[in-house]
């Protein structure tokens, strides 16, 4: 997976969201009926997502480790975070 900005026009504002997706055609299609897309730009450089720092906030929530684990595993398997 790849991190991707997405930027969208609903009519009345532009706004960005931040989405993980597999390509470009997946992040288009998870904003799908939020407003017309203006750009997609691959963010996977720009937003470095730290493990250590997702372990330390999941604890500080009294997140389990199981669920930590789950977590952090998941990002880290779909290399969103490192």
């Amino acid at each position: 997976m790849k991190k991707y900005m997405v930027y969208l026009d609903d009519g009345k504002d532009c706004f960005k969201v931040a989405v993980p997706a597999v390509n470009e055609k997946a992040a288009r299609k998870y904003v799908e009926g939020n407003g017309e897309v203006i750009a997609v730009k691959d963010i996977t450089e720009d937003f470095p997502i730290s493990l250590d720092k997702v372990v330390q906030a999941l604890k500080n929530a009294q997140f389990g480790q199981i669920e930590i684990d789950l977590i952090t595993r998941c990002l880290s398997f779909n290399d969103i975070a490192e």
